[in-house]
């Protein structure tokens, strides 16, 4: 299965959970009220912050290793990685509960104890997830996605309408995750294996600078929920969480997917010192995230108000098409940063860039938050989101260039721009209704006239690709 290949299912094994979880979406929008998510919101994201400086460092060094090793690697570094696993774990749950205390005294013992269970079941779910991205296994990968999905709608789903709210939708997240465990056999090697203090000391120096880069990013959308949720109530804060995040699962997922076959290549290539093949990937990489991320956040951005009353509940209509489209110009710089440019430190294997970055851009969310969210509400938060993401990208290509020029494939990208303007004129030409008919039409001839621009404006690729076909057909 070649480069592009393996994309594309990537792409498909991220894209139909994330539509089964925006379905989750309009079902939560519809049976709960906005405070219940807002609280819900508030849990979850105190949670993947924690999960983020206990997990993260083993999840981001296990890709990196797992991927450039060999299978006789396998035993001690699983076995290691699990060992890690439970000591991350042991020192997680407490501190997530007594944060959560202090932060919400009156959230009743349940939802703490589903709080820790979340904790566990994400960051094990995480582990997997890229475990199995860095052994290429892309059916795997993509089945544990789907079952996730569905089963965190199925569960929510059937609990909210038992009669909880906050704690149904806790439970779903937590036994969703838990489907990971029906890969249990992935583990296997780990019993031939034993710790290896060596390996434990490379995954920390490598991780844990990640560990702090990926908090920092987690701690500015806690700090701006918490400044939202003083500013306009738990209400505004469920309106501005569930804009929020259909608006960044929506690229990260498009985006993400089609990066992840990329990514594991380039560092193959780096670890056996082929410049050649590291160049031509990185560009690779580059023309494709940027081919998709440009055309999804310029739709995204256009199509706000329609999306936004056929996915959310009426009651989660006020204001939440203008946070949609400033959390999808956040998004495209967010993921072009994360997947593209600061890869430039994981293949040099100088992490603590991208924490510092990251730590300048908490700074700055949380600082706008303060200033814009009494003026502009929960809009203040996503301005000051964009701001942040923007300055964060900006460091990034700087820094970036200072250990591994990333290539940037100029005439590609102006291409995919034109292409993309293209797109943008001919979805504000189509008026803008209520109807789902039209919103699909929409959707659809945008994609269209993305795909014959994009095809126009590259002649060499096309006669390339007629040239092969003409080759095979002959033989």
């Amino acid at each position: 299965m070649n480069f592009m290949t393996k994309s594309v299912v990537y792409l498909g094994g991220r894209i139909v959970p994330a539509s089964i979880g925006m379905g989750g979406v309009a079902v939560y929008t519809r049976l709960l009220d906005p405070a219940s998510i807002g609280r819900f919101a508030l849990v979850v994201s105190t949670t993947l912050l924690v999960s983020a400086i206990a997990y993260t460092w083993l999840r981001v060094a296990a890709l990196r290793f797992v991927a450039g090793g060999t299978d006789d690697d396998l035993p001690n570094l699983f076995a290691t990685i699990l060992v890690l696993f439970a000591a991350a774990s042991a020192v997680g749950v407490p501190v997530l509960v007594t944060v959560l205390h202090v932060c919400a005294p009156a959230l009743p013992l349940a939802s703490l104890a589903l709080a820790a269970a979340a904790l566990l079941a994400s960051g094990w779910y995480d582990l997997n997830a890229s475990l199995l991205q860095a052994r290429m296994s892309v059916g795997n990968w993509s089945l544990l996605n789907l079952l996730r999905a569905v089963g965190i709608l199925v569960v929510s789903t059937c609990f909210i309408v038992s009669g909880h709210k906050t704690n149904a939708l806790l439970l779903g997240f937590v036994l969703g995750n838990c489907l990971t465990l029906v890969f249990a056999k992935f583990w296997a090697p780990a019993a031939s294996g034993s710790f290896d203090r060596g390996l434990f000391r490379r995954c920390f120096h490598f991780g844990w600078p990640q560990s702090a880069s990926v908090a920092l990013s987690y701690a500015a959308p806690v700090g701006q929920r918490l400044i939202v949720n003083a500013g306009v109530g738990a209400a505004g804060l469920g309106i501005f969480a569930v804009a929020a995040d259909f608006g960044t699962i929506t690229l990260a997922s498009l985006i993400g997917s089609i990066s992840m076959a990329g990514i594991p290549l380039a560092f193959a290539a780096k670890d056996r010192g082929d410049a050649i093949a590291l160049g031509a990937q990185l560009k690779a990489n580059a023309r494709l995230i940027f081919a998709v991320a440009l055309p999804a956040t310029a739709g995204l951005c256009l199509l706000a108000v329609p999306v936004s009353h056929w996915v959310f509940g009426a009651k989660f209509w006020d204001g939440a098409a203008a946070i949609i489209t400033l959390v999808a110009m956040t998004g495209f710089a967010t993921n072009l940063r994360a997947y593209y440019f600061d890869q430039a430190f994981e293949l040099a294997i100088e992490p603590l860039p991208p924490a510092i970055i990251s730590l300048i851009g908490t700074l700055t969310a949380i600082g706008g938050c303060v200033i814009l969210v009494p003026g502009y509400g929960a809009a203040g938060a996503a301005i000051a989101a964009l701001i942040a993401s923007l300055v964060c990208l900006g460091l990034s290509i700087m820094a970036g260039a200072r250990v591994l020029a990333m290539p940037i494939p100029a005439d590609d990208w102006i291409k995919t721009a034109l292409a993309t303007a293209g797109m943008s004129v001919v979805l504000m030409l189509v008026p803008k209704t209520s109807s789902l008919v039209v919103l699909g039409a929409e959707v659809a001839g945008g994609i269209l006239t993305y795909v014959v621009l994009s095809i126009v404006a590259r002649p060499g690729l096309v006669r390339t690709y007629l040239g092969h076909r003409a080759a095979a057909l002959g033989r």
